[in-house]
């Protein structure tokens, strides 16, 4: 034990006297750190829900405290509280209180504590830690989908003559205001319904609106707009929703199609190094429900329902047709033995009308991958047939564009080229071939590209037509190919003489 001051000896007990003059009773501070998720204000934490942060407090006092508790609200578990982590660390007891998907459970009043003994006294501090779990509003749609009705994204359709309900649902912490705008005011029953601690442990309000049927309205559209407040900001969202009545179709037109690569030349083969791929299509309203039957063809056993183990199905919903995808989940070879195969798809509603339609598939031998050979050996040929053909095309074009060549120095390339396309033979001002010559810039004169036909073959320069010694730089190499030169820069004292 540190000390100061006076100390002694017992005789009679044989104890030693420590009298602390610098102590310190204990005291606490909440010393929660602000997060992405957690917002904290003096003794108040404000959390978004499902964050995982640690609520810390941390007791001082010489002699350093000797224990450190934190008391949660009374409906949380056991466990909550048993996630406390205690740490003596620099003189101070740190108490961490580690929480995990935070929900609204967790709301209320979490009291820290410690305490020291100050010469034989003990001395506790407390402080109240405030937790609000709070979530931005959220609207979303709700209806439910039902034998006669159909839900997709925000269109809710309903059977003509059979009653539907269309609703909305706003969550958020505090409970979100929901205000409803209806397009047809009148039409259907509104009612509110408020849930509070639902399964997504939220507190929701859900607007619903219940059509009776057709003959009240055909179609109607409603929006819901929900706000709440967040440490005094307000937070808006708004969804809308379209209803509508379908006439009620018994399932028809039932249609297996094999997507497979044998099948978009054949329906009836697949190949053993390829899935099984079988699309069945139905129309009808509302939704079907469709299943999945096959069995040999030469076999008397009966149809069989596929292993969900080795293949998948997928349902696709649209106004008045529902479509099923059976594929295999490996080669069709890994699941079909025998060659022929007959697949049944059944199509059934609410109502327990039905139809199906049949498939018969032969499974074929290593045949999708000769196929896929003769695809890519095709489509290699005309790469390269097409690239050869561009080659040749910008070879001309180069050479004819910058006036390199005539028709006739092209040998056996010249029958692609059209007389039109052949340069112009051009007249030249000298016997020297100096034509159309031109001088640019203020100071630095540059005699430009000169394009001639026929070939300049040699340059010469007049120096008698100016003062050479205005010139300070002049270079005279030129540069020939075959009929195109470029002379140099000369640069004048004087350019107003030239």
């Amino acid at each position: 034990t540190q000390s100061s001051g006076s100390s002694g000896i017992n005789a009679e007990y044989g104890y030693k006297t420590v009298i602390i003059r610098d102590a310190q009773p204990a005291s606490v501070a909440h010393t929660t750190q602000s997060t992405t998720d957690i917002t904290v204000n003096g003794n108040s934490i404000h959390s978004v829900r499902g964050a995982n942060f640690t609520m810390q407090c941390t007791g001082s006092g010489t002699p350093t405290p000797s224990d450190i508790s934190i008391d949660v609200p009374d409906d949380l578990s056991a466990s909550v509280a048993s996630s406390l982590v205690k740490v003596n660390k620099e003189g101070k007891y740190i108490g961490n209180l580690l929480i995990d998907q935070v929900t609204e459970d967790y709301a209320g009043d979490y009291k820290c504590c410690t305490h020291n003994f100050v010469n034989d006294e003990k001395y506790e501090s407390c402080v109240t830690i405030s937790l609000a779990v709070e979530e931005k509003v959220t609207v979303t749609q709700n209806s439910p989908d039902a034998d006669d009705s159909l839900v997709i994204g925000d269109q809710v359709y309903g059977t003509e003559g059979k009653p539907v309900t269309a609703s909305c649902k706003a969550t958020g912490l505090p409970r979100p205001t929901v205000v409803l705008d209806q397009t047809n005011k009148g039409c259907g029953t509104v009612s509110t319904i408020t849930t509070a601690n639902d399964v997504q442990l939220t507190d929701s309000i859900i607007i619903q609106i219940e059509y009776a049927n057709s003959s009240i309205c055909q179609t109607d559209s409603f929006t819901c707009c929900g706000s709440n407040t967040i440490q005094s900001v307000q937070y808006n969202a708004c969804h809308t929703i379209s209803v509508s009545f379908v006439e009620y179709q018994k399932p028809q037109d039932v249609k297996i199609t094999n997507k497979g690569t044998l099948g978009q030349s054949d329906q009836s083969l697949v190949g053993t190094k390829e899935s099984l791929v079988l699309e069945c299509s139905v129309t009808s309203f509302p939704e079907c429900a469709i299943t999945w039957q096959y069995r040999k063809s030469d076999s008397d056993d009966g149809y069989q329902i596929p292993d969900s183990s080795s293949f998948t199905q997928d349902i696709t919903l649209a106004k008045g047709e529902t479509t099923s995808v059976l594929a295999s989940k490996g080669f069709a070879g890994d699941y079909f033995t025998g060659d022929e195969y007959d697949f049944k798809c059944t199509a059934t509603n609410a109502q327990g009308d039905s139809s199906s339609a049949d498939l018969s598939i032969t499974i074929t031998e290593d045949t999708s991958s000769e196929v896929s050979s003769e695809v890519y050996l095709s489509i290699g040929v005309i790469i390269f047939i097409g690239a050869l053909v561009a080659i040749v095309v910008m070879y001309i074009y180069l050479i004819i564009s910058t006036g390199k060549k005539k028709k006739a120095d092209l040998g056996m390339f010249g029958c692609f080229v059209c007389t039109c396309c052949e340069p112009e033979e051009q007249p030249t001002d000298t016997d020297d071939g100096i034509y159309n010559a031109s001088l640019y810039s203020d100071k630095t004169y540059t005699m430009r590209k000169v394009d001639l036909y026929p070939e300049v073959k040699r340059m010469s320069f007049n120096e008698d037509e100016f003062d050479r010694s205005n010139v300070v730089v002049f270079n005279q190499n030129s540069e020939f190919d075959d009929r195109m030169f470029t002379l140099n820069t000369a640069v004048f004292k004087d350019p107003d003489v030239v």
